[in-house]
């Protein structure tokens, strides 16, 4: 295992920004994570895990301690019965697990398809999309706690230890402090996708009419793999972070209040944009944070210099070409600025900044 100095991180994220580590080390097996970690103690460095970098915003300035990016990349599938566990390397690219799922046709995790990253950072960041996230499907985690106060000891997380929530994990609040070097899923050898979200542009009964019959995972996954290009969320398609805002909760008041200023302002836009906001079982509702950007400047297509927003996805942030994270930073404060002037609401970010992010002037 090799420690490096002054590594350009912008390379590894989606965005292409940011500036370097000031250690980098990958690790490509629990020993040497357990090493690493030693390594930054013994130094008394703050540790980033890096995985697809894909949900990541670096600091133009850098990272000032040891970068550790997991290449443990295995995969073995277990079945029993109609049951398959299945049992991944953290640093295995996501997308790719969920292909091989599907390939050998197993239920769970299909609809997740087409996503960046890799599996450790999909269980920290609770990866979800179309209705489903990868909390559904999750067992289990090998994680390396720092705080643990044993070297190299391997903790095993059960899903209710995980403290999982929209986009969210027990893994994300401490930054460093837990690296997770492999995770468990159940899925199933037959049945039907569970899959609860329908929108204009899919809908899994309209999609067993055009094939004529019940899809199949490997249908399922081509149709939201094209559903995510349409969209312009592949990575190849624009240098993004994906969806950089989270979609905001709010109280039947609140969502009663942003209707009726939405069809003050435009009417026509708002009945058009519909369905833009879910009813939750508690009464609060989910609303769509591109709905309440639509009605300010930062619609699809927005340029300023060397950033903008994707001309098919409004929550997606794109460099545009040698943009700096100062850059992208300004333009997502102004977008939280606009709504919470017009709504009263204040978007969050999904996108976590790393290091010293600053606003460019």
């Amino acid at each position: 295992m090799k420690f490096q100095e002054h590594v350009s991180l912008a390379p590894l994220t989606t965005l292409g920004v940011g500036g370097a580590a000031r250690f980098f080390v990958e690790a490509r097996s629990s020993e040497e994570a357990s090493e690493a970690l030693a390594f930054a103690r013994a130094r008394a460095l703050p540790v980033f895990v890096l995985g697809g970098g894909s949900n990541i915003m670096i600091a133009d300035s850098g990272f000032d301690g040891l970068v550790l990016v997991p290449r443990m990349a295995d995969v073995i599938f277990e079945e029993q019965g109609d049951v398959v566990l299945a049992t991944v390397g953290a640093g295995m690219v996501w997308d790719d697990f969920v292909a091989e799922t599907a390939k050998r046709g197993y239920v769970g995790i299909e609809c997740l398809s087409g996503i960046p990253g890799t599996v450790g950072g999909a269980i920290v960041a609770n990866l979800g999309a179309y209705g489903a996230q990868a909390s559904d499907t999750f067992i289990s985690a090998d994680v390396l706690d720092r705080e643990s106060g044993e070297e190299g000891a391997i903790r095993v997380f059960e899903k209710d230890a995980c403290n999982f929530s929209y986009h969210d994990s027990i893994f994300s609040h401490v930054g460093g402090r837990y690296v997770v070097l492999r995770a468990r899923f159940k899925l199933y050898r037959s049945g039907t996708s569970r899959f609860s979200y329908q929108g204009n542009r899919f809908n899994l009964e309209a999609l067993a009419t055009e094939l004529g019959h019940e899809p199949t995972q490997g249908d399922v996954r081509s149709a939201i793999v094209k559903m995510r290009r349409d969209k312009g969320m592949l990575a190849e398609i624009y240098r993004s972070a994906g969806s950089f805002f989270h979609l905001p909760f709010v109280s039947a008041e609140k969502y009663a209040e942003t209707v009726a200023t939405a069809r003050s302002l435009d009417a026509k836009k708002e009945e058009e944009l519909r369905p833009w906001a879910w009813e939750q079982s508690d009464g609060s509702y989910k609303l769509a944070s591109g709905f309440l950007l639509e009605y300010s400047e930062f619609q699809r297509g927005y340029i300023r210099g060397p950033v903008g927003i994707s001309p098919k996805h409004t929550l997606a942030i794109i460099n545009r070409g040698n943009a700096r994270t100062a850059d992208i930073a300004a333009l997502a404060r102004d977008m939280q600025n606009a709504v919470e002037k017009i709504f009263g609401i204040r978007l969050e970010r999904e996108v976590e900044y790393i290091g010293e992010v600053e606003h460019a002037q």
